[in-house]
């Protein structure tokens, strides 16, 4: 990863961030298809929700889960929260602040 001021999670960036989470969820022995970190990271950005406050953040996708009935989608709001708390470790690494992201 390099430096990354100016820079925004999407495209290749967001799929790096996406699997990068996926490994670390799974070193804590969790499983969460990959799809749904992505889907998790997508929602939050079209929601405008990334620079908020990680539960409120959490809240929000979730919400927003249960109203696009996505069925393969947890709407449990920690699952969410954990895969955001590794979001902000990857933007922490990446140099990429989360407002801007």
């Amino acid at each position: 990863m390099s430096e990354g001021a100016g820079r925004k999670l999407q495209g290749a960036l967001l799929e790096e961030c996406a699997e990068w989470i996926w490994e670390q969820i799974q070193e804590e022995g969790l499983f969460v298809p990959g799809e749904l970190i992505e889907l998790i990271l997508t929602t939050e950005r079209e929601l405008g929700l990334q620079a908020g406050p990680l539960p409120e953040t959490a809240a929000g996708v979730a919400a927003a889960f249960r109203e696009q009935s996505h069925l393969l989608s947890p709407t449990d709001e920690r699952a969410i929260e954990a895969v955001l708390g590794w979001e902000d470790e990857f933007l922490g690494l990446a140099g990429i602040p989360r407002e801007s992201s």
